[in-house]
């Protein structure tokens, strides 16, 4: 037994400094992932990525246009230049889910899209074969759609 007014026994001392060290590193890990972690907050902002390979930006660069945004959305940033005088409307989208679900409600008005990683761009009969050939991806008809596809095409994917 230790006498009066000497302190602690020296494990409870070292079981008391590894409980603060391991708080404090886990507190720390914490502050880092909460900055620089996915979506963090001293990451760059999803506004700030863009463009990037898949922007609205970029493809219609890439078409030979300049694109004016027209929908600046959490599941959806689009937006429209014109190109060999057509209107070209591009949209792109952070997730898998928010392009099938836009595709799949677009697709009821007729149509024909090329649909790509991550993006969506509304063909016309006159820009179909240019833009596959600049962008890639897979063309996409609606239903009723009355262009110039061979009958049958509507709501059929065809890979170029």
């Amino acid at each position: 037994m230790r006498a009066p007014g000497t302190g602690p026994a020296p494990s409870r001392i070292d079981r008391t400094a590894v409980r603060w060290a391991a708080l404090i590193l886990s507190f720390l890990l914490g502050v880092l992932e909460l900055l620089w972690g996915p979506g963090g907050l001293a990451g760059a902002s999803e506004a700030a990525r863009r463009p990037g390979p898949g922007s609205v930006e970029e493809l219609a660069r890439r078409i030979g246009c300049t694109a004016e945004i027209t929908t600046d959305a959490a599941d959806l940033r689009q937006g429209m230049c014109t190109s060999g005088g057509e209107e070209i409307w591009i949209a792109s989208f952070p997730t898998t889910r928010a392009q099938d679900d836009w595709t799949s409600e677009a697709q009821a008005y007729g149509g024909s899209y090329l649909v790509g990683d991550g993006w969506v761009v509304v063909l016309s009969d006159a820009t179909t074969d240019v833009l596959q050939g600049l962008l890639g991806g897979v063309v996409v008809g609606g239903a009723g759609h009355a262009g110039a596809h061979p009958p049958g095409d509507g709501g059929e994917q065809r890979q170029q």
